[in-house]
Parts: structure tokens; C-alpha cells; sequence
């Protein structure tokens, strides 16, 4: 079975690279950096709203106690009248469902029922 050989590290060697010259006929000319110039954009100042705390007026102790013996008689009507609106559907709709049961009743035994053989 073969082995995998496995290479030592490589290593990297630089080269300092010297400007090129190019020569023309009687002159010499050697290319010269060019410094670049970044123009910097003016700064927009975005003003942020500063925020207020609101007021807030509490309520005594009495008075919140009162509130919420008022929020508990609002919901006992409201499911007072839920559950007197339910019994309401539920007597409009047995009499249906009754009738309905009974249908099936009669067509399943009517089909698949005991058979005579004549």
C-alpha cells in the first residue's frame, strides 16, 4: 500500500523589485509614484428627538379596588349571556342532529342489515 508523502514547509522568498527605466532614443525616463488625494464628504448631523416621560396620574388604592370589582361584574354578564346564547344554539340545533342521527341510522340498517334469503 502506498504512503502519502508529505511535504515540509515551503519557503517564501521575496524579491524587491527595482523601477523599471524605460529608454527612448536620447532620454531616460523612470515612472514617479502619484500620491492620491481623498476628498472627505461633509458630515450630515441627524438631530435626535429627546425623550419625555409622560405624567402619569395615579389612582388610590379605593379607587382601583372599585375598578376592578366593576371588571369582574362585566364579566360575569358577559358569560352569563355567552352561556345563555349557547343553550339558545344548542335548542336549535338537537332537534336537527337528532333527526339527522336517525337518518343514518335507518339507511345503514336498511343496507347493511340481516338479509333474508329467499
Amino acid at each position: 500500500m502506498a504512503t502519502r508523502r508529505r511535504t515540509s514547509a515551503v519557503k517564501s522568498t521575496t524579491v524587491k523589485k527595482s523601477p523599471r527605466t524605460v529608454v527612448t532614443k536620447k532620454t531616460t525616463v523612470t515612472p514617479k509614484s502619484v500620491n492620491k488625494v481623498t476628498l472627505i464628504e461633509e458630515v450630515k448631523v441627524v438631530e435626535t428627538p429627546v425623550k419625555v416621560k409622560p405624567e402619569v396620574n395615579l389612582i388610590s388604592r379605593d379607587l382601583y379596588l372599585q375598578d376592578v370589582k366593576n371588571r369582574w361584574q362585566i364579566h360575569q354578564f358577559e358569560t352569563q349571556q355567552l352561556w345563555e346564547d349557547i343553550v339558545k344554539g344548542y335548542n336549535f340545533v338537537s332537534p336537527y342532529v337528532t333527526k339527522s342521527i336517525q337518518y343514518v341510522i335507518s339507511v345503514y340498517n336498511k343496507e347493511f342489515g340481516t338479509k333474508t334469503t329467499s
